[in-house]
């Protein structure tokens, strides 16, 4: 049996209505000829979407037929919970226009509907235009009628909540929550394992074929929150000098490493997926596990729980995301502290 090493995949890209051309001239990537590639879906385990070993001794083995075979290697103390589901979905989102308006529901709605997960996720905004926005959460005093005049009206941008956003900042953005991306934003997007969402308003444009995206607005209203879910912008918490907290909820913890010296990680039992944002350097295993990885913008990595100790080793400054299944408080000393 092969011994499990960190993993990069094969991107998975998407053209979309709003995308734009980033992922060749910001991630100098090879991409598909389309001039509106909106998002790649780095690490991903759907139907018809299966992320596939880029490298290695393992290379060409999809996700799903990885999860099955090394259960344990690769999710450590999830492995009953996680052999049959990979739990999250990591991508990139190129929005040169605006994204929909739109709602995702919880899991019980939409394993009650959609034989799916909900969907919780967070972004991380790797670029951005002067004057990008984003919109999240309604404005006070809205309700669902005032919603749905609104959208019969094609005034619903006077209700939502939309705020400048800049490269660097991290929003979150729990189940329920109306949202949507503006146009000149990069973001990561790290989220729950499902890809049910119910459109609310987009903007009355058609796409290339003359034809308007279908909106799903009774469903919408029904999973829609108007609870106040506090500020949407989330300040970094430190956990160690050079390691900071995002985002910690049921489904995913969200960290990152801001550094320009090498640091030493341990294995916490579970998988975790390296995301570099900025800078270069080579991820190598002191005790010669595995071969040297480069890093640069872009660069995935999923670091499964069997790979006991791993180095991050910059070569400039660089930002890295750092993000693990579950709700997992990890404490100065790099202490995990799994949350029920």
């Amino acid at each position: 049996m092969v011994a499990l090493y960190p993993l990069m995949f094969k991107p998975i890209y998407k053209p979309k209505l709003w995308g734009g051309g980033r992922f060749a001239t910001l991630l100098n990537r090879e991409v598909p000829a389309s001039t509106h590639l909106g998002e790649s879906w780095e690490i991903a385990d759907r139907p018809g979407d299966v992320s596939v070993v880029a490298d290695g001794d393992l290379a060409g083995m999809p996700l799903s037929e990885l999860r099955q075979a090394y259960p344990r290697e690769l999710f450590g103390e999830m492995a009953g919970e996680c052999r049959d589901r990979f739990p999250l979905l990591l991508k990139f989102i190129d929005a040169e226009a605006k994204l929909s308006l739109q709602v995702h529901p919880d899991n019980r709605f939409a394993l009650r509907h959609e034989n799916d997960l909900g969907k919780t996720e967070a972004w991380f905004v790797m670029e951005a235009s002067p004057g990008a926005k984003i919109t999240r959460g309604f404005r006070a005093g809205a309700t669902p009628d005032k919603i749905m005049r609104a959208i019969q009206q094609k005034r619903l941008e006077q209700l939502v909540d939309t705020f400048d956003v800049a490269k660097g900042e991290t929003i979150f953005i729990p189940a329920g929550t109306l949202h949507g991306i503006g146009g000149g934003l990069m973001l990561a997007e790290i989220q729950q394992n499902s890809n049910v969402t119910y459109r609310v308003y987009d903007y009355d444009r058609s796409d290339h074929h003359g034809h308007k995206r279908e909106l799903q607005i009774d469903k919408a209203l029904q999973v829609m929150s108007f609870k106040d879910i506090g500020a949407p912008k989330l300040k970094p918490v430190k956990v160690e000098p050079l390691h900071f907290r995002l985002v910690l909820c049921d489904h995913f913890s969200l960290y990152q490493y801001v550094y320009r010296e090498p640091i030493h990680e341990y294995s916490i039992d579970r998988f975790r997926i390296l995301c570099n944002i900025e800078g270069h350097g080579t991820i190598i295993s002191p005790e010669g596990m595995f071969e040297d990885i480069e890093y640069h913008p872009g660069t995935t990595i999923l670091i499964p729980a069997s790979v006991t100790d791993f180095s991050l080793v910059p070569a400039t400054h660089c930002v890295t995301l750092d993000i693990i299944p579950g709700k997992m408080l990890l404490k100065k000393g790099r202490k995990p502290a799994p949350l029920a």
